[in-house]
């Protein structure tokens, strides 16, 4: 049936049904139908034209013919029938494959056909062909892709027509300048009214061009563009004529990309310009500005085509007419051993023969002069899009140069390995991230972690610091280096924990390791073992505020506990606190009896059983040679006369024996509070002093406690009291004077040299220091008639003995900062010098630091009014003020007297043996004799000796004497 449009081989009675469907006139609709076994029976013309089948072609055939190899391979035919024979009816939508090849997209219906008794008799098969719908779908998800770009990109479109003037904006250039509204055409006026003004003028003109050239001239430029709150961001912007239909006018299509942050970036400004210029570069010309060599060549025959300027310069010479990789040969490589590599093996052979791609393979090269080139070769074939490599290149870098480095540099690093193998320090270098590269030995021995161990581990695993006080770990100054750019010093108190669980005090510092253009490619971590450095720190500043032979706080550390607990008194009315100071009772006999070194021994003992009865946050200090002091902290009066009630029985229940005897002590304490009112450190002290001397006073082995209400006037009452005493013993000859020795060190005595001493004898014949009372002297004037009388008495005696001024080598006579600044003490000297026959030169009056200092005018006035009689000046308590060295020039004295709390301390003291040292050799460098007092030791003695100090005094080399004895 050539002219139907139905051919089959079904029985008449089907085909008569069939053509009533095909009257219908589907010519959009492929119909068929298939029996039961899957053969095409019926073919419409409209199959025909969708499927490229004849009738002749189709029916007779499996309906597998119509599908993709893949849906054969996957059984899909088969599927498709079993589900419409299960179901009734199956559809999908799939590709199809018409007979030349072609694929489209098909809607597919397949209906099962049973007869009355419910028998099988085929299937009805329906095909759309939706390509078309297909496409439109595939657009639309193109133009939302599109759009998803464009808001990624953060740019927008516009459309300009120039004949109309109007400005068409997508919603995407809106949404990007921050603007809801739905009016997307615009007049050109208003377009260009967001233009930022600077940018407006040349963008007009620029428009104007483009219009003028349409459709010649495109629109490229960057201009500023104002958003809806009124600050302006960059654009770039593009614009092309173009007509949407042919019919249309040509509209200038443009579209702005937001570039506000590449503009504030210049360097991605210049990568960009770089790439647009590369993007106009041709093939052939990027080659020949590159400085590594390329070469071209044919696969398989390994002609070569091409080589670029750089790969003439490296090999020297021109493209050779090489027509195939055997003749490569005219090529002299080597391999780093100095062989000579075969043809096959070269770089080029391997990616032309074996498609090999060989990375940065080192060769040297030998040019046909001779001489010879260190060459990096990377070699690959190149497929072309259907995946065949017709074109080989191999890439050729000189590294010339970077040999020589690598020389260089090997030669350093040995240099640098030699030099961190020798140094003390530990040495750590770490990456980027802060992973370690390297650690010299010095690091190995103190973090316990050998170099190949630690390699790659986190700088932190490695280099445990903790802080020394608090054993918090501390901050990483690796990582802290590397964050910041800078160096950056370790905690202060840092101690390393090293592997094997040893602690070592360390000092350290990192720092970023820089190429020579600035960036950073890992750190350095240098660290010091200062734990032998901290622990003499340590105990120097232990042996500086304790006393040597009790283990107590000393003076002058308990001093400035006392200030800071005055300071916090003064700053608050609820802060209250005592000081106590206690003096032992019948200590001396001790000393009598059994000798120096028992009486320090009871002092050891009984300094334990104090602190055994002092709370921890309490200061107990041993100020003097048999005196305590204690600041209790936080408590009222009468809970400080507790604590002293119990330093009193503690006292009262100690026993010491030695060579038979046993000793009972007493202590007499004098309590003063520290509140709001308190005064200055040496205020508290003279008063609590004084509190315990009327402790002493009122019967000895008790307490006495002094109010601040009554302190003023106590004090008032002592000092006169003293005044008093004074004047009486003016009167009744109840003054002595004493003498010390000064005898010089490692020579023989030149003569005597005495130090006068004044003591003063009570009711019962009993001595007193004048410690007690020219304090009193001190504050109420009187101290210029103590010195007259102490001159005049001490002139009489050695007028009086003249077998004993003619041994005299020198009497050192004291004087008061009142009498340095009384000019008339000066008068009544010369005088007395005048009157007498003792020689001045015999004669040395001794200054105390801090007096000369109080009016240097006067003082250096007052020496050299004397000295010119011939006198000598000593200056004593040297060192103990804060200006000591910056004067000592300026004052023209004899000798310098070392302040004895130095001395006493510099046996278990090095400060102190470096402060005698140094005093000493400072003095000696200005002309000035040196006198240590307070030698009480042999091994003192000794240490002046080594040190070179001129002359010593203390009880050790004689203990004060009667000088009319």
């Amino acid at each position: 049936m050539p002219d139907s449009y139905i051919a089959s081989s079904l029985p008449s009675h089907e085909i008569a049904e069939l053509q009533r469907l095909m009257i219908e006139e589907i010519k959009e609709v492929a119909l068929f139908f298939i029996n039961p076994d899957g053969i095409i029976t019926v073919w419409n013309r409209a199959a025909e034209e969708m499927k490229g089948y004849t009738a002749e072609d189709a029916i007779g055939q499996h309906f597998r013919l119509l599908y993709t190899d893949e849906d054969k391979a996957r059984g899909w035919p088969e599927h498709n029938l079993n589900e419409a024979k299960k179901n009734g009816f199956y559809r999908e939508e799939s590709w199809r494959k018409h007979k030349n090849g072609r694929l489209f997209w098909a809607r597919i219906m397949v209906t099962a056909l049973w007869d009355d008794d419910q028998k099988l008799v085929g299937y009805s098969k329906v095909t759309l062909d939706l390509t078309e719908h297909k496409k439109l779908e595939e657009c639309m998800e193109e133009k939302e892709e599109v759009n998803r770009i464009l808001r990624a990109a953060e740019a927008g479109t516009w459309k300009w027509n120039s004949t109309t003037d109007q400005i068409e904006v997508s919603p995407h250039f809106l949404e990007l300048l921050g603007y809801t509204e739905s009016e997307s055409t615009w007049s050109f006026d208003r377009w260009i009214d967001f233009v930022h003004p600077s940018d407006r003028p040349d963008f007009i003109r620029q428009l104007q061009s483009v219009r003028d050239q349409c459709p010649r001239l495109s629109l490229v430029t960057e201009i500023r563009i104002r958003r809806m709150e009124g600050t302006y961001q960059w654009f770039f912007v593009r614009a092309d004529w173009y007509r949407e239909r042919d019919q249309d006018p040509l509209v200038l299509m443009g579209v702005n990309v937001n570039i506000h942050d590449l503009k504030t970036a210049e360097e991605e400004r210049t990568i960009l310009f770089q790439q647009l210029q590369a993007e106009r570069m041709r093939f052939s010309e990027i080659l020949d500005q590159l400085p590594s060599g390329v070469i071209l060549a044919e696969v398989p025959s390994g002609k070569l085509t091409y080589q670029n300027r750089a790969a003439e310069k490296l090999l020297g010479r021109s493209l050779s007419p090489v027509g195939s990789a055997p003749e490569y040969g005219q090529y002299k490589f080597l391999y780093e051993d100095g062989r000579q590599m075969a043809n096959e093996d070269f770089p080029l052979s391997r990616a032309i023969a074996r498609n090999e791609a060989t990375s940065a393979q080192e060769v040297a090269y030998e040019h046909p002069d001779g001489g010879l080139s260190h060459l990096v070769i990377t070699s690959a074939a190149v497929a072309d899009n259907d995946g065949v490599p017709r074109i080989a290149v191999a890439v050729l870098h000189d590294i010339g140069a970077l040999k020589q480095t690598q020389l260089s540099l090997a030669t350093e690093k040995e240099r640098a390995q030699v030099t961190l193998s020798a140094i003390t320090d530990g040495v750590i270098t770490t990456g980027l991230e802060g992973e370690i590269i390297s650690l010299n030995p010095a690091a190995e021995r103190l973090t316990g972690w050998m170099e190949a161990a630690a390699k790659g581990l986190p700088v932190g695993d490695v280099f445990h610091a903790i802080e020394e006080n608090t054993r918090i770990v501390t901050p990483d100054p690796v990582k802290q280096c590397l964050e910041d750019g800078r160096t950056v010093q370790g905690t202060p108190r840092a101690v390393l924990l090293n592997r094997h669980g040893e602690q070592y005090s360390v000092e350290s510092s990192a720092a970023p390791l820089r190429l020579d253009d600035g960036r950073i490619i890992g750190a350095v971590l240098v660290f010091h073992d200062v734990t032998e450095s901290r622990r003499l720190l340590h105990k120097l500043g232990y042996q500086a505020s304790h006393d040597v032979l009790t283990g107590l706080v000393n003076r002058r550390e308990f001093e400035l506990r006392l200030k800071r607990t005055l300071d916090r008194a003064k700053q608050s009315l609820n802060t209250h606190a005592a000081l106590l100071y206690m003096d032992l009772d019948q200590f001396k006999i001790v000393n009598d009896t059994c000798g120096h070194s028992a009486g320090d021994d009871l002092l050891r003992q009984l300094a334990q059983v104090y602190r055994e009865h002092v709370r921890d946050r309490d200061t107990l200090a041993r100020i003097g040679g048999d005196e305590f002091a204690l600041i209790v902290e936080h408590c009222s009066i009468d809970e400080a006369r507790i604590v002293a009630g119990k330093v009193l029985d503690t006292t009262r229940h100690f026993r010491y024996t030695c060579k038979g005897h046993m000793f009972q002590l007493g202590v007499s304490i004098g309590l003063i509070p520290i509140d709001s009112n308190a005064s200055t450190v040496e205020k508290a002290l003279r008063q609590a002093d004084h509190a315990c001397y009327l402790a002493k006073e009122s019967g000895r082995n008790r307490v006495y406690v002094q109010h601040n209400g009554d302190m003023d006037m106590a004090q008032r009452r002592s000092d006169m009291h003293w005044v008093r005493r004074l004047s009486d013993a003016f009167e009744n000859d109840k003054l002595q004077l004493y003498y010390q020795p000064i005898v010089p060190i490692g020579k023989d005595s030149d003569g005597l040299h005495y130090e006068i001493l004044l003591r003063l004898v009570n009711e019962n014949s009993d001595l007193i220091t004048p410690t007690t009372f020219l304090p009193a002297a001190e504050r109420y004037d009187v101290m210029p008639t103590v010195d007259r009388w102490v001159l005049r008495k001490s002139l009489q005696w050695l007028e009086q003995n003249e077998q004993h001024v003619s041994e005299l080598d020198m009497c050192t006579i004291n004087l008061s900062r009142r009498t340095l600044a009384d000019e008339s003490f000066q008068k009544y000297a010369k005088e007395l010098f005048d009157s007498t026959t003792v020689p001045a030169e015999k004669i040395c009056f001794e200054i105390t630091e801090n007096g000369a200092i109080a009016n240097m005018k006067k003082t250096i006035s007052f020496i050299d009014a004397l000295a010119g009689r011939g006198c000598k000046f000593s200056l004593d308590d040297f060192g103990t003020g804060m200006t000591s060295f910056s004067y000592l020039k300026q004052l023209p004295v004899d000798f310098i007297k070392i302040d004895g709390s130095f001395i006493q301390m510099m046996n278990s003291s090095e400060v102190d043996y470096e402060m005698v040292r140094f005093t000493n050799d400072i003095s000696h460098m200005m002309g000035r004799k040196t006198i240590a007092e307070y030698v009480t030791t042999a091994s003192i003695l000794q240490k002046l000796g080594d040190i070179g100090v001129d002359f010593a005094q203390g009880y050790w080399l004689g203990r004060p004497q009667p000088l009319a004895a």
